[in-house]
């Protein structure tokens, strides 16, 4: 997989790829590849976490949301396939943050009544998409994707769930 650098300070770019950042990256800003050969649906930020995104995934999210104010894109030098950055996310709060210390432990994250297609998770650089992103995601082929399920619920229903020490398994979905 392709990852790419920048000569700009890391703390200043996740400052801007923070999914729940509403400001673009600098204009001046640009990227190298820094190592991989093989451009994906998905690449990442080298040696750290923020993913960049294909058009191929920008049009799908685009089904289901409006992606004009959600998605930017970036100048990657030698590459010449477009990548995004997807910002400007509706926050939810994590609720058990402190508790999920592995992949396999489960994201509750509080939702309003108002169902999201595509979101953000405060103080992480999630992207939560609903059950039919996810499924046209996967009948669309994207690759280089790991989809991890998360749950949602009200501050109630997550501290009746932790009060019944109910933990549901976690499923993962990627391209086959």
């Amino acid at each position: 997989m392709v990852e790419i650098t920048s000569e700009t300070d890391y703390g200043m770019l996740r400052h801007y790829l923070d999914p729940l950042q509403n400001e673009r990256l600098p204009d001046d800003v640009k990227f190298e590849i820094a190592s991989g050969n093989r451009c994906y649906d998905i690449i990442r930020l080298y040696e750290r976490g923020e993913e960049f995104y294909s058009k191929k995934i920008i049009e799908v999210l685009s089904q289901f949301v409006d992606m004009t104010e959600k998605c930017y894109p970036i100048i990657i030098d030698g590459v010449e396939e477009q990548y995004y950055v997807v910002n400007n996310l509706e926050a939810c709060p994590f609720l058990n943050r402190n508790e999920s210390i592995s992949i396999d432990d489960p994201c509750f994250l509080e939702v309003q009544d108002t169902p999201l297609h595509i979101f953000g998770v405060e103080n992480t650089s999630f992207v939560i998409v609903s059950e039919e992103i996810k499924n046209a995601l996967l009948k669309k082929k994207i690759s280089n994707i790991l989809l991890t399920e998360s749950f949602g619920c009200t501050k109630d229903e997550y501290n009746k769930i932790k009060k019944m020490k109910f933990k549901p398994k976690v499923r993962f979905y990627t391209e086959k």
